[in-house]
């Protein structure tokens, strides 16, 4: 079939002639249909049966162009190809963490899946200061089962090559890397600045040569280490919560790059909120404390719970596997040392691409909800700028970390918890 877009009035009929549907729907008569979608890419729309509610799906559709800028900024609809596949993928590893996917068409750049209204994105429900007490566990066990299980740690060398060349993503790496690691560090037409931060706050980030020595570093990494298949985008805008269950969606950045970019993108997004509730919390009629004390537990959480599952998964394939390279008196030891040592590796490039997150989001195009709709524009520029000065921090001195709970202290040092 042709691509074509689809409209709400048009989903109906679409979906009747799909046979995978008929397992959904009862009937297609009166359907409720919904745009839902709030990304800057694509649109996504809630499918319902307003006779029988439990039958519906979410469907999502990728178009041409860049739909946060509109048709003046094309963009292949293919893309959508790559957040299908990794989506399978994931499913392979950890099934409980992705959507369930009833359909999908690589001509049309759709796909069908379950309808996860009943869950709330993360980021929206984090502003409102809701606690997810399993947020740790479900995040580090699908980094830790992604990560790992497409690396060249566990696949032999012609099953990682080709999951190379198959996820070769040119267009969108390339928003990543002007939107990420360049725009920001420069005075680029596309940045987007509160108007009370300081052009003197702003020029200590572009305008710093060790800084931008270390994003461009940083931006290395991005482009030329392929290490595992990533999500590419992992945001809290890109998790769907509820108390119980944990869903990662949007994989339309996926490549195979390097691992320390989606768990810095998680951790820094996780201290945004930690600094956004400095100011958000007394606006929920509470004590800033308790609330912020449990966001930098889970970044020190979702960090050791990674650490932990992701070297068992290393030390039960290496047993598993009959590879000779450790297979000597000395060496479980010498293993246990490589293994720290890529570890500690990984700790230092995941606090350099968060700080890299970070500070892209109150400097570039695209924001942040949680200290974007701070409506005191003052506060929210002390805010901006707490964020900045630590991400100017973590990334110039990432190797001197040695633990997670060094950056837990730089972030209580700018940002005091109380």
């Amino acid at each position: 079939m042709a691509y074509r877009q689809l409209s709400i009035e048009s989903i109906a009929e679409y979906l009747q002639g799909i046979p995978e549907m008929k397992k959904v729907f009862s009937s297609f008569n009166d359907l409720d249909i919904r745009e839902i979608g709030d990304g800057n890419l694509n649109y996504v729309y809630l499918v319902k049966n307003k006779e029988k509610p439990n039958e519906s799906v979410a469907l999502k559709q990728a178009v041409p162009f860049l739909r946060i800028v509109g048709e003046s900024w094309p963009l292949p609809k293919e893309r959508m190809t790559i957040e299908i596949k990794a989506l399978l993928k994931a499913s392979e590893w950890c099934p409980q963490n992705v959507p369930e996917i009833f359909f999908y068409s690589h001509e049309m750049s759709l796909v069908v899946m379950k309808d996860l209204s009943s869950h709330g994105v993360l980021r929206g429900q984090m502003i409102e200061g809701m606690y997810f007490p399993k947020l740790a566990d479900h995040i580090s066990t699908y980094l830790a089962q992604n990560l790992f299980h497409t690396s060249d740690l566990f696949l032999d060398h012609r099953e990682k090559k080709e999951m190379v060349r198959e996820f070769i993503n040119i267009d969108l790496c390339k928003i990543t890397e002007d939107f990420v690691f360049t725009h920001p560090y420069e005075q680029n037409e596309t940045n987007v600045y509160n108007p009370e931060l300081k052009e003197s706050d702003i020029k200590s980030i572009q305008e710093d040569s060790n800084l931008k020595i270390s994003v461009a570093e940083m931006k290395k990494k991005f482009m030329t280490e392929a290490q595992a298949l990533i999500h590419g985008d992992l945001h809290t805008g890109s998790i769907m919560a509820s108390e119980e269950e944990t869903f990662v969606i949007d994989p339309e950045f996926a490549f195979v790059g390097p691992m320390g970019f989606d768990l810095g993108a998680i951790i820094g997004n996780l201290l945004m909120s930690y600094f956004s509730h400095e100011y958000r919390q007394p606006l929920l009629g509470r004590e800033p404390y308790q609330y912020r004390k449990w966001l930098l537990e889970t970044i020190e959480s979702l960090w050791s719970e990674f650490v932990n599952k992701f070297e068992n998964l290393w030390i039960n394939h290496q047993n598993s596997s009959g590879d000779l390279y450790w297979d000597y008196d000395s060496g479980v030891e010498h293993f246990k040392n490589q293994r720290e040592k890529y570890i500690l590796d990984l700790l230092q490039d995941s606090i350099g691409f968060a700080a890299c997150k970070m500070m892209r989001r109150i400097l570039g195009l695209a924001k942040v909800a949680d200290i974007a709709d701070i409506t005191d524009l003052k506060e929210r520029a002390r805010i901006e700028n707490i964020t900045l000065q630590v991400g100017k921090k973590m990334v110039t001195e990432r190797k001197k970390f040695q633990s997670i709970s060094e950056v837990i202290d730089l972030a209580q040092e700018f940002s005091t918890l109380k």
